[in-house]
Parts: C-alpha cells; structure tokens; sequence
C-alpha cells in the first residue's frame, strides 16, 4: 500500500507524463490512425472493426489510468494536509 506521499509522487509523474509533448503528438497520431480505418473499414470485415475498436478503447483506458493516478495524488494531498492539520490540533492540547 502506498502512502500519500507516494501517491503525490507518481501523480506529479503521471501529470508530467500526461503533459509531455511527444505523448499528446503519440496519442493524437494513433487515434487519427484508428479512426483512418474505423472510416475505411470494410463493413463487412467484423473482425477487423472488432480489434479497431478494442484498440480505441485501448488507449482511451491508458488515458483513463494516467489521469486516474493524477487524481489520486490530489486526493492524498488533501489527506496529507488532514493528517497535518490533526497533528497540529495534536500538539496544541499536549501543551
């Protein structure tokens, strides 16, 4: 189980990732191919339209996962500064 802080980590990781130039011009070339051949697709070709499809679901789940880990390092930033904040409230009634 990773700690907040890890999460906080990868999240900058994933963001930095997700941001990257080379990436989104990956992203965008295997979409525009993918949907280059849903267009040109033989109809009656079902199982090419099939794996057409499975490889645009494909990539929009890796898009869902990167994001999905940047969300979470939000998340633990507000646990962090939670925890943070209680160890405040802690240390003022020990006094």
């Amino acid at each position: 189980m990773m700690t907040p802080e890890d999460r906080k980590f990868r999240a900058t990781d994933a963001k930095q990732l997700l941001d990257n130039k080379i990436l989104q011009e990956a992203f965008k070339a295997v979409e525009g191919h993918l949907s280059m051949a849903a267009l040109t697709c033989d109809p009656d070709n079902a199982t090419k339209a099939q794996r057409i499809i499975i490889s645009q679901q494909l990539l929009a789940a890796v898009k869902r996962e990167i994001t999905r880990v940047i969300e979470d390092g939000l998340v633990a930033e507000i646990q962090i500064a939670e925890i943070e904040r209680k160890r405040g409230l802690t240390s003022i009634f020990r006094r």
